[in-house]
């Protein structure tokens, strides 16, 4: 008999400023016994670490101590969810402001974020970035009985946005058309090292050109590499850690809207965040998209976005199709989920699938 992984993203400040157990016991009715708790925001860490800056809220409290006493009681899973590169945090940004990413017009995101305020994004080809990373996934291995570590936002900001969502943004073409503003890192060290390597300045380059292509695939390298170096030092301190990510929907829109190689990192599990709504698509969508994931040989958990779904039916659907097409498992976004109607979904669709 196949047992099917049924996980959640959750929202560890939200049922930590409510009631955590109560949360929690809900979770475990609705059929899901594996999580994926957020522990390191863009805003900070909601733990004590010593490595990114704490929360206002939290400082003085250990959020995470408790869920995992609650979790170990009840049978629950823990993965912590780790938001990775994206970085807006302001006393972070001030002492290290020279790590962040730059566009090809030479403008840093701090300076002028793309789409949103809080895309302010580390560079992925700083060794003091690789450094940083490595030694926030270590503290959390060390200090915390955990069942594993998930990478979130483990890319560089947009060159293209989901085809559902470009019309939100002022001056995004609703086609496939890259603009410098929003084409990233073009910062010194990464320029430096492609001239070493290539000979040739990237910025440049223009993107009608063969060379540009090449450029494209180094900078999605440089994410591998620091994806790859995270996961070995959290493997050396203890091989049973599970290490996943949550990445774009498919590998190929991966690739070409965030410079995501994710079949290519080598992670024990990836949940591909298959939100179909962003992509224009129906729910039927994330058969396709699981079907084109594992055929990279890559175990795969469905992250399905509960709340674009219109009828437990629709829901159920989209499990199945996940499931039927190779997945090992469903991981929902995002827990609580936003429309009290979902919970009886949730448990309906999971009951039937088993």
């Amino acid at each position: 008999m196949i047992i099917l992984r049924k996980a959640a993203w959750v929202s560890l400040p939200r049922i930590y400023r409510e009631n955590m157990e109560k949360y929690l016991e809900k979770l475990l009715d609705i059929g899901i016994d594996e999580t994926y708790v957020i522990v390191s925001q863009g805003s900070g860490a909601i733990f004590p670490s010593r490595i990114k800056p704490q929360i206002g809220e939290f400082r003085g409290k250990d959020p995470l101590k408790e869920y995992i006493r609650i979790c170990r009681k009840l049978g629950i899973k823990i993965y912590t969810w780790i938001v990775s590169l994206n970085l807006p945090n302001n006393e972070f940004v001030e002492k290290h402001r020279d790590l962040y990413v730059v566009n090809k017009l030479g403008i840093s995101c701090i300076d002028n974020p793309p789409y949103v305020p809080y895309y302010k994004w580390l560079c992925p080809s700083r060794d003091e970035v690789k450094t940083f990373l490595t030694q926030h996934f270590l503290e959390i291995a060390e200090n915390y009985d955990v069942d594993g570590l998930h990478f979130d936002y483990i890319r560089l900001p947009d060159i293209l946005l989901p085809r559902g969502i470009r019309s939100r943004y002022e001056g995004v073409p609703l086609e496939d058309k890259i603009l410098p503003q929003y084409d990233f890192c073009y910062c010194n060290v990464c320029r430096e090292k492609y001239m070493e390597e290539r000979g040739i300045d990237p910025i440049k380059l223009d993107y009608s050109d063969e060379e540009y292509s090449r450029w494209f695939k180094w900078r999605a390298d440089r994410i591998t590499d620091i994806v790859k170096n995270v996961y070995k030092s959290v493997k050396n301190f203890d091989s049973s850690l599970e290490i996943s990510a949550a990445v774009f929907a498919t590998p190929s829109l991966a690739y070409k809207y965030v410079f995501q190689e994710w079949p290519k990192w080598g992670l024990d599990l990836y949940n591909p965040m298959i939100y179909h709504k962003y992509y224009n698509e129906n729910v039927d969508w994330i058969r396709t998209a699981v079907k084109e994931g594992v055929k990279g040989g890559v175990n795969i958990s469905a992250g399905i976005l509960v709340g674009f779904m219109e009828s437990k039916e629709e829901m159920y659907r989209g499990f199945k199709a996940a499931i039927d097409n190779g997945a090992v498992g469903v991981t929902i976004f995002v827990y609580p989920p936003p429309r009290p109607e979902l919970y009886d979904w949730i448990k309906y669709s999971l009951k039937k699938l088993d």
